[in-house]
């Protein structure tokens, strides 16, 4: 009897953290979906209005919340901008951990990158990467964004290697990706006209060209990515 008792009491005490588990669940994906919306709802109006053209109500009209909510997620519009950049490493990490640790590392960051954007384009960050260059707001928020997707990656890396990577190493490891990074995107955006239907494709294959360059050690200089100028000398 009391066995059975103590059984129904286990199994209400069971019940009840599912539910507070299933409920916590709930929250957390209800403010994903605040935040994501309140995002969605700045890119929306930075492409049709400008990156400095409108104000933190208008995002929130758009977005169905209050300027309070809004400010519980965001400090400033520029925030709600480059959240893109912060979500998307989120992505990327959350990739590079589960792939095996026993490949060379720049193989994994290659996959970890190609497969994060085979579930998410690069379109939008390219027109942020580009709007940023008319804005000096939104350049200063990129900027910061960048700097905080360097701490994580190296973050993520000192956690892989442990205690046998020097701090050096990793600093000049990370460095290294974010310059390649920077540099094709530039890239992209001399290159790649913004109505180009297949931009998210072509700045994807940029960075996966850097980022192999830099895997190989720069090896082949005459490597191209289409659709590269003709060289002024042939």
């Amino acid at each position: 009897m009391l066995h059975g008792v103590q059984n129904l009491s286990y199994s209400r005490a069971v019940l009840k953290a599912t539910n507070r588990l299933g409920s916590l669940g709930r929250r957390e994906q209800n403010k994903i979906d605040t935040r994501r919306a309140i995002a969605d709802a700045a890119f929306d109006l930075a492409r049709n209005v400008g990156p400095g053209a409108f104000t933190v109500d208008q995002i929130t009209e758009r977005a169905g919340v209050s300027r309070r909510t809004f400010f519980n997620y965001f400090p400033s519009a520029q925030d709600a901008l480059t959240v893109r950049m912060d979500l998307f490493i989120d992505r990327i990490l959350s990739t590079f951990e589960r792939l095996p640790r026993d490949e060379p590392l720049f193989d994994t960051i290659i996959r970890a990158f190609a497969e994060t954007t085979g579930m998410e384009g690069l379109s939008q960050h390219g027109e942020l990467f580009r709007m940023a260059d008319a804005d000096p707001d939104l350049l200063r928020a990129q900027l910061h964004s960048w700097e905080r997707a360097e701490a994580r990656i190296a973050e993520a890396l000192r956690i892989r290697f442990g205690s046998t990577a020097s701090q050096l190493y990793l600093t000049a490891l990370v460095g290294c990706v974010m310059s390649c990074t920077k540099t094709a995107m530039r890239d992209w955006a001399v290159h790649t006209p913004a109505s180009a239907p297949d931009s998210g494709k072509q700045l994807e294959a940029r960075i996966l060209a850097v980022l192999t360059m830099l895997r190989d050690g720069f090896a082949d200089p005459g490597l191209r990515i289409a659709p590269d100028p003709p060289d002024p000398g042939s």
